[in-house]
């Protein structure tokens, strides 16, 4: 009972004046049920579950006498506790109120009394009740969160038993029925009800559903009809409805689930210490489930990351701030056979030997070897990574061992091969390059002394432009190969006047190609460091080649213009037939690729536009192409800066 509600007292006496007397003694700050005889008590007492805070009875009655109806009281057991102050008459004797409080009667008074006094004894029967009430419900909350944690515990992770146990706990002890709403999310949707009459758990179903937070309590079944959509209706109907209470269920985020409980017509509405202990059961029903759920993604990550450890190609060893091994993978002991013998760190080199590259061997300290020889059979690399606890203390450390036996293998044959390429290199560039030289040398000095004589002028021209030719290929063929080791195209920057080369080169390609029309722009000076020999021989490349496959008679524009801090260079041609297609742009620059296909093939190797971007990325530069309907251009950009 609240303590706002007026305490009810039961008058017992066959006398209605005395019993009267008694009720104005008392006066108007109580609810009073009046009774003539013992057997009406009785009869009231089996038939209600609304009991009075405290009883006054006439010990002296007709029919049914006061120690009887006492009696009665303390072996039921709903009124085992309840306060019964004893009602008597002046002259009864010291032994028959001795009698009575040994029947269960917990005080007397008797009459005539003053009012002060009984009201006394009844404030003081009632606060002692309330007070073993509110202890006794304590008690009874208590044991029931202590039983829930108990089944919570048993439970484990297992989330459907969490939710049918608390459904269980709180229809037993706190409500008539109760269902839960798991939302999908992190979990998946679940539905589970619970009531005290089989039937009521499809009821609960009609009603349970995702709303705000509320609790409400009702007078009656009428009232809740009143205040309810229709919705509740059918279950107020069947059951009654004295309270509903939803309530969210948090878990993982604000709300992850709404729990819905009702008190039907026959209990209660919820009390204050009612919904606290509720939400209490509530809370650690969630607590349960998020650990539920952060156990299984705890679980499901050390099966994933045990997984990946086994299939890792790279050999894993973990060990504790003792150096004892706590674990390994599969690779490791591919590297290092005899491992599972091994207990500790400092063992290992018992089951393996281990040498430098060069040969010399290497003792206990092989974690601190970044390239180890595994028995003359295996080249592995080491590393370890050290690991702290919370306190930044040492605790352990993770060893990463990876067989890198093929790229060594791989790394040997590439060493070959570049120094096979280095021995090519000489051979090109003196074999051949010198004899190649001095034969253009001695053609050069043939024409010079033929004085124009007809047989041996056109022979010799034609032998010049073959070894010329040959020439240039043998350069792009040291270029190439300078190239793809990686070392670049060298270059020998020097302060250059980028429109007196431009017209230079112009003028070398219109006098291999006559009948190219060729018009420079460049109105204003552009001054660059630059190597002079290798931009003229970009500028060359392309110019040739924008002459040699563009339309013939067509206008070829050379444009050089300052923008920023760089010099950019374009070459425009009109397109002999269709413009270079998108797949042939992406791979213009490739080593062995042309612009164009099906006529006028080059007898050259293909590498010039490769030359060329090797070139102007030695320069920090860039170089591209674009072609559509109305030509094709190249544009080079290179910092004026080197």
């Amino acid at each position: 009972m609240s303590d706002n509600t007026p305490p009810l007292v039961w008058i017992v006496d066959d006398s209605r004046t005395e019993a009267q007397i008694t009720r104005s003694a008392l006066g108007t700050a109580y609810e009073f049920e009046m009774f003539d005889d013992g057997s009406a008590v009785v009869e009231r007492i089996a038939a209600t579950t609304e009991l009075p805070d405290v009883v006054l009875l006439d010990w002296v009655m007709p029919g049914m006498p006061g120690d009887q109806v006492c009696r009665f009281m303390r072996e039921h057991p709903p009124t085992r506790d309840l306060p019964v102050i004893l009602v008597t008459a002046s002259r009864i004797e010291t032994a028959d109120i001795v009698e009575g409080l040994s029947k269960g009667a917990t005080d007397y008074v008797a009459r005539p009394f003053v009012p002060e006094e009984l009201r006394a004894r009844v404030e003081s029967a009632i606060r002692t009740r309330r007070a073993a009430q509110v202890a006794a419900l304590e008690r009874e909350r208590l044991a029931t969160v202590n039983r829930l944690g108990r089944t919570l515990f048993e439970a484990g992770t297992d989330i459907p038993r969490i939710v049918s146990d608390l459904l269980t706990v709180l229809v037993q002890h706190l409500a008539d029925g109760c269902s839960l709403l798991l939302l999908p999310g992190e979990l998946p949707q679940m539905f589970v009800s619970r009531h005290r009459d089989e039937a009521g758990s499809e009821a609960l179903a009609a009603i349970s559903t995702v709303a705000d937070p509320v609790v409400h309590a009702f007078e009656d079944a009428e009232h809740a009809r009143r205040e309810l959509p229709p919705v509740y209706h059918g279950y107020i109907d069947r059951f009654g409805l004295r309270a509903l209470a939803i309530l969210p269920f948090p878990i993982l985020s604000p709300v992850q689930g709404v729990v819905t409980l009702t008190r039907d017509g026959r209990s209660k509405p919820f009390a204050p210490g009612d919904l606290s202990m509720i939400e209490t059961c509530i809370e650690y029903a969630a607590l349960a489930v998020q650990n539920a759920v952060r156990f299984e993604t705890e679980r499901t990550t050390r099966d994933q990351l045990k997984r990946i450890l086994e299939h890792l190609p790279v050999g894993i060893i973990a060990s504790d701030s003792d150096g004892r091994i706590t674990l390994t993978n599969a690779a490791v002991h591919d590297v290092i056979p005899g491992l599972q013998a091994v207990e500790a760190l400092d063992q290992v080199s018992s089951v393996a030997r281990f040498t430098t590259p060069e040969g010399d061997p290497v003792d206990d300290n092989w974690q601190s070897a970044r390239h180890l020889v595994v028995r003359n059979e295996k080249h592995a690399s080491v590393e370890t990574v050290p690991l702290e606890n919370s306190r930044g203390g040492a605790a352990g450390a993770v060893t990463v061992i990876q067989d890198i036996t093929l790229e060594h293998r791989v790394a040997a044959e590439r060493d070959q091969v570049s120094r096979f390429m280095q021995q090519l290199l000489g051979i090109v560039g003196h074999d051949l390059r010198n004899p190649l030289g001095a034969f253009v040398a001695g053609l050069d000095m043939l024409r010079l002394t033929a004085h124009g004589g007809q047989p041996i002028t056109p022979t010799l021209t034609r032998l010049s432009s073959s070894v010329r030719r040959m020439t240039r290929i043998v350069d792009q063929l040291l270029d190439v190969t300078r190239a793809s080791l990686g070392a670049g195209i060298e270059i020998q920057p020097a302060i250059v006047d980028l429109k007196p080369l431009i017209e230079s080169v112009i003028e070398e390609v219109k006098s291999v190609q006559p009948k190219a029309s060729m018009v420079i722009v460049c109105p204003d000076p552009i001054v660059g460091t630059w190597d002079p020999e290798r931009l003229a021989q970009v500028v060359s490349n392309i110019a040739s080649n924008a002459a040699h496959y563009g339309k013939p008679g067509a206008v070829i524009q050379i444009e050089a213009k300052k923008v920023g801090g760089h010099a950019e260079i374009s070459i425009h041609n009109h397109n002999r037939d269709k413009p270079i297609a998108p797949h042939v742009l992406e791979t213009l620059f490739d080593p062995h690729r042309r612009g164009t296909e099906g006529h006028r093939n080059s007898a050259g190797l293909g590498l010039g536009l490769y030359i060329v971007k090797q070139i102007v990325e030695s320069h920090r530069g860039t170089v591209g192409a674009t072609s559509d309907a109305d030509g094709t251009v190249f544009t080079v950009v290179l910092p004026t800066t080197g």
